[in-house]
């Protein structure tokens, strides 16, 4: 029998029992399940009489569509290491760079936050540039956000113990993109609201639900999260769709939730998985935002008694669905990459015997080959590999800053490169 939502299944069931009686008994029965998976966490739920209750624990049962989704998910995780492995560090670089603009755009797409990914582009190189500073934030709008996830992606997972690393985070992430009568009016989180106003999440013209209202329920919600993200008896991956569920049904915040829920999401498959399916969070949500959106509405609902089962079973297949884009992608390029090592290969050969004194076959391939990487890699040419990005990779390799200009302004000379900024300076390659 197909799994149903609870709040439909009276209407499925040839019965002439009380629809009440036959919704109770179906839930008793899902979460009573032998292989039932219930947690600690009370998620505020709505009626569409607008009444609510939080009287229902969350739980999901592993179907086995669940299962293969989460096999297969962590099967992807692992092929996209594998070729991640035989990719050298520039493309890997480049590549999740390309991966962190679509991911910017697209989480604040969501929220209807209006972006550009040039722009997006251009806070990323910035940051990049500024690495080893000590105020090494872009001070363009979104520094602060892309910084947060840059630390993601060289290896800095998040830690959250206490309240107040949610407050931190949510200042780090959205410093700059909330408006004074929108920030917390609480100790930590948001309180309520002046004028018994009620915040409601939903379109303009109706409410889908009423998170928590005072800062004393929000506090008393996110500490049980606390404690169940930091417990380790449910698996990684369910943990994670679960824990996103619960802090967007808190709402802890007057705007921003989206964002920062997305945000803890992607640092935590990051870490758990592999970046390239972190930083694929808000690019595959958005793809099936209307689905992402109904997931939400379907589990808020009181009539469905906290059963997280669809949420997660959908949530998993829009994930899956964007990992295998990703492979498909990952293998393409790194094909394009070797197809590109054969080219230049050749043309060093070719071209040997007019190299400058000094400038040996070796490293005019390896600038060349920088640059392979960083235009088949790269979302768009901005992103790219600087000139004194590659000067400085060859000084850690022992080759002295002059020969890798002289190497860069042969090839320029030779067509085989072309400048593209002067400030700073940056050359694509042309012979691929």
């Amino acid at each position: 029998m197909k799994y149903f939502p609870l709040s439909k299944f009276k209407y499925i069931v040839r019965s002439n029992d009380d629809p009440k009686v036959i919704t109770e008994n179906e839930y008793q029965h899902r979460l009573n399940a032998y292989t039932v998976q219930k947690t600690p966490l009370f998620p505020l739920l709505s009626y569409r009489s607008e009444q609510q209750t939080s009287k229902y624990p969350i739980f999901f049962l592993p179907l086995p569509e669940i299962l293969s989704l989460a096999e297969q998910f962590r099967m992807n995780s692992k092929h996209i290491e594998e070729i991640a492995s035989h990719l050298p560090s520039i493309a890997i670089s480049q590549f999740l760079n390309s991966l962190l603009v679509s991911e910017i755009f697209y989480t604040n797409e969501i929220e209807g936050v209006k972006t550009s990914k040039i722009e997006i582009g251009t806070v990323i190189q910035e940051n990049n540039l500024n690495a080893n500073r000590k105020n090494s934030v872009s001070k363009r709008r979104l520094g602060s956000t892309i910084k947060l996830y840059q630390q993601t992606q060289y290896g800095k997972p998040i830690q959250i113990n206490t309240l107040q690393d949610f407050r931190k985070i949510y200042d780090t992430l959205l410093k700059g993109e909330i408006t004074p009568d929108r920030l917390p009016n609480g100790e930590i989180f948001r309180d309520r609201l002046p004028n018994g106003e009620v915040l409601t999440i939903g379109s303009a013209t109706k409410g889908v639900h009423r998170p928590p209202a005072s800062e004393d329920k929000i506090q008393h919600a996110l500490t049980a999260l606390i404690e169940f993200m930091n417990d380790d008896h449910m698996p990684a991956l369910f943990k994670a769709l679960i824990t996103h569920f619960f802090f967007e049904n808190t709402h802890p915040f007057l705007d921003g939730n989206g964002r920062m829920g997305r945000y803890l999401l992607s640092s935590y498959l990051s870490s758990k998985f592999d970046r390239f399916t972190g930083f694929s969070v808000a690019t595959a949500f958005h793809a099936h935002v209307q689905q992402y959106y109904r997931d939400f509405i379907e589990a808020d609902n009181a009539d469905n008694y906290a059963d997280l089962t669809l949420f997660i079973q959908s949530l998993l297949a829009i994930l899956v669905n964007q990992q295998q884009e990703n492979l498909i992608t990952l293998r393409q390029l790194k094909d394009e990459l070797d197809d590109a090592q054969g080219m230049i290969q050749d043309w060093v050969t070719q071209n040997q015997t007019t190299f400058p004194k000094n400038i040996s076959a070796k490293l005019v391939g390896q600038v060349l080959y920088y640059l392979a990487q960083s235009k088949l890699f790269s979302y768009q040419s901005s992103l790219g590999i600087k000139d004194n990005e590659i000067i400085e990779k060859n000084k850690r390799k022992g080759i002295a800053m002059a020969k890798t200009r002289r190497a860069i302004t042969f090839l320029t000379e030779a067509s085989a490169i072309k400048l593209i900024s002067k400030k700073p300076k940056q050359h694509e390659i042309l012979i691929i």
